[in-house]
């Protein structure tokens, strides 16, 4: 609505303020980055992460089937998915541009919901009961994320691995997918 008014001034006005224009740009920069689930936590975390990504030139490609996350509370969303893509970003953040990639995963497939990322790194990482070790100095106030993230697959009773290769970092959840809830959802959104 504001992009339709901006441009009807600038039509009617026929002059092109500079600063109108950037404004513009923005917008649709922000609209364009976005990413379109049935899912609106999901939503919310993928627009902030896509513009930390357009930010940083870093490359982000999803390819999500987000119909069965409904079973998942959304600050549970939030979590999951705002720390996996914010140790992926920390993680590509300043290698050499072509090496700036982040892939997210969401497909269903019977009834398991299964969740991949993974990303490029630089460096050796070391793991302690299955969970890499954090690389930051002040570590009383680092290594949470994937805590974190291990708390909230096992609260829905998923799993999770995490593995390493050729500096490529990959984290692989599968969740069952609670029908119960899932139907629920469905009919109080249908009633």
């Amino acid at each position: 609505h504001d992009l339709k008014h901006q441009m009807r001034n600038i039509l009617n006005n026929k002059q092109v303020d500079t600063s109108e224009i950037n404004k513009i740009e923005q917008a649709i920069d922000i609209y364009d980055s976005t990413y379109k689930t049935k899912n609106e936590a999901l939503n919310i975390v993928l627009m902030e992460k896509g513009l930390i990504c357009k930010k940083n030139q870093i490359e982000l490609t999803c390819i999500i089937d987000a119909s069965k996350l409904s079973f998942i509370k959304d600050n549970d969303i939030y979590s999951l998915f705002g720390n996996l893509l914010d140790n992926a970003i920390e993680a590509v953040k300043n290698l050499e541009q072509s090496k700036r990639v982040i892939s997210l995963q969401i497909k269903n497939s019977g009834e398991f919901l299964i969740i991949k990322t993974y990303n490029n790194y630089n460096g050796k990482i070391n793991f302690v009961n299955n969970l890499p070790i954090t690389t930051k100095e002040d570590k009383d106030y680092h290594g949470y994320g994937l805590k974190s993230i291990k708390y909230i697959v096992e609260k829905y009773k998923g799993d999770l691995s995490i593995s390493v290769k050729n500096n490529v970092f990959n984290v692989d959840i599968i969740l069952l997918v609670d029908k119960n809830k899932l139907e629920s959802d469905y009919n109080l959104r249908n009633s």
